[in-house]
């Protein structure tokens, strides 16, 4: 990577409107595949220092925003529900990156990205049973007014 491109300028968003953003991707996840988030478990909020790809840890504040909802579903409509997710999302410009089912059990995984936004989509069965996740990490923000570092 040359030193222009690691030093390109970052998109800046606080962290408030980043964790707006991502609750509103993960309800229209949910409207698409016609289910309900639910409180139990309670959504999960976590912001994480972005680490550069040589591993530059800058002290800028910038930072990327993982956010987790989660629905209360039978099994057995898992899989028809990551279904519904999938078509919306790639209606919406995600590219898929890697989507599973196992009937047997039954499950669904499903991976995106939305290169046009940065962001990583993920729609998954998860533990408790009868449980889907829904996921979205954001691409690194910057902070309004915070000058950014270069490296």
């Amino acid at each position: 990577m040359s030193q222009q491109d690691i030093n390109k300028p970052l998109p800046r968003k606080s962290r408030a409107d980043a964790l707006a953003w991502a609750k509103e991707y993960t309800a229209a996840m949910a409207h698409y595949g016609e289910v309900k988030i639910t409180d139990d478990p309670a959504p999960r909020t976590n912001f994480q220092d972005c680490v550069g790809k040589n591993d530059e840890v800058p002290e800028d504040g910038r930072y990327i925003l993982v956010y987790a909802t989660y629905v209360k579903l039978p099994q057995a409509q898992h899989i028809d529900t990551i279904r519904k997710v999938r078509k919306a999302l790639e209606g919406h410009g995600v590219r898929i990156t890697g989507h599973t089912e196992r009937p047997e059990v039954p499950e669904a995984i499903l991976y995106g990205k939305n290169d046009k936004e940065g962001s990583f989509i993920i729609a998954d069965s998860v533990k408790p049973p009868d449980t889907i996740r829904l996921s979205v990490t954001t691409p690194c923000f910057l902070p309004p007014g915070v000058e950014q570092q270069q490296f």
